[in-house]
């Protein structure tokens, strides 16, 4: 294809903070089995190491627009890549997610038997972290309703490029109390537009807002191993399997449109800020020590959001991570007071800092009657 042609596709993938770690996700588009596609990778302002990573895959296929300020959502850069798009159809990936190799060719199979369709949807697995079983999966439905009860995430839908001229562009994250995913597709489907579904998984979702803190410490561990999962010859059956326990612990299809009218406009995404660790956080350089209470702070699945008689419980990822707001030039001294039903559950913790596993030592047990108490000492290295 040369410039002079237009794509069927423009993907755009709108990024920041990702930096290197954006590398499986252009893989993915890259690696598609239907090659009549242009890949815009749009910075949100960035000012990594993307830029880098992006010219260092040398592909005509794919160009590079960095905005000049930062937006701090998807929303202008997508509208930046819509503008600068080729193609007659337009199609989003988010720079933490993964396609499978056929879900270009699956989504121009829809297009090409369905004449007076404006919306294609590939089916999604919505990945929980850590390995974590119950992953939710949606974009798989028949007929022309489900886009007026259900959500598909931007990584799954393409639309045709006229759309956003008929109902509008992005909207910013400031000026509406939904997700700015959840008001542009629904405005779509309020608008009439048609919808329909490929009916095949191609779509591997990793949420950032269900990795606490993810964005402090950027990792694509889990964008490589899905692409090495998709060479295994079994691969097809194990989405067959994650497909059935989707259904079976009621996760297919219930990612649904939720009323956001009680929500001041931007309070959401400010909200997913602090739980990607985008907010920024006021550290203080540590002198005679500090004791950190537990507040209310959303957590996403690590922990959970409100304490309870000042205690912060574990939620559903087994290796939850927890912000220390404090630099040091010497190493700290840390003391964590955990808290257990079983005191079976006290017998060691382990814990990593900045990367670097710390050895632990711990006290003797305390209980109440009702909850076991130990207290665990390391020496942890703070950021300067």
């Amino acid at each position: 294809m040369t410039l002079a042609e237009a794509p069927l596709f423009s993907v755009i993938m709108a990024t920041w903070g990702r930096g290197r770690h954006i590398a499986p996700s252009i893989r993915s588009v890259l690696e598609q089995d239907f090659a009549d596609f242009e890949l815009i990778v749009v910075g949100d302002g960035c000012q990594d190491e993307t830029e880098a990573t992006v010219a260092g895959f040398r592909s005509e296929k794919v160009r590079w627009l960095n905005l000049e300020a930062r937006c701090g959502s998807q929303s202008a850069p997508n509208n930046a890549g819509i503008a600068a798009a080729r193609g007659k159809v337009v199609a989003y990936l988010g720079h933490d997610d993964i396609w499978e190799r056929h879900h270009l060719s699956s989504l121009a199979a829809l297009y090409a038997a369905r004449s007076d369709l404006d919306f294609a949807i590939g089916g999604m697995i919505m990945h929980l972290p850590a390995g974590l079983p119950g992953a939710q999966v949606t974009g798989m439905f028949e007929g022309g309703e489900a886009q007026h009860r259900h959500f598909f995430p931007p990584s799954s839908v393409s639309h045709l490029r006229s759309v956003t001229s008929r109902i509008g562009p992005w909207r910013l994250s400031d000026e509406v109390s939904a997700p700015v995913d959840m008001e542009i597709f629904k405005r779509a489907a309020d608008a009439g537009l048609a919808f329909a579904s490929t009916g095949r998984i191609s779509v591997h979702k990793f949420n950032a807002a269900y990795r606490y803190l993810s964005y402090l410490e950027p990792s694509s561990e889990e964008q490589d191993a899905i692409l090495t999962a998709m060479q295994a010859p079994d691969h097809a059956a194990w989405i067959d399997k994650v497909v059935a326990e989707s259904k079976a612990c009621n996760a297919f299809m219930n990612v649904q449109f939720e009323d956001y009218s009680g929500f001041a406009p931007g309070e959401l995404a400010r909200r997913n800020l602090i739980r990607r660790g985008l907010r920024s956080v006021e550290t203080v350089a540590l002198g005679l020590g500090a004791r950190i209470e537990q507040v209310p702070s959303h957590c996403a699945l690590d922990w959970n959001d409100e304490p309870v008689d000042g205690i912060r419980w574990s939620k559903l990822n087994p290796a939850p991570k927890f912000l220390l707001p404090f630099t040091a030039e010497d190493p700290a001294r840390l003391s964590l007071q955990v808290y257990h039903a079983d005191p079976a559950g006290l017998r060691h913790l382990d814990l990593s800092c900045n990367g670097t596993r710390i050895k632990v030592a711990r006290d003797k047990l305390f209980t109440n009657g009702r909850l076991w108490r130990a207290t665990f000492v390391c020496v942890v290295t703070l950021k300067p």
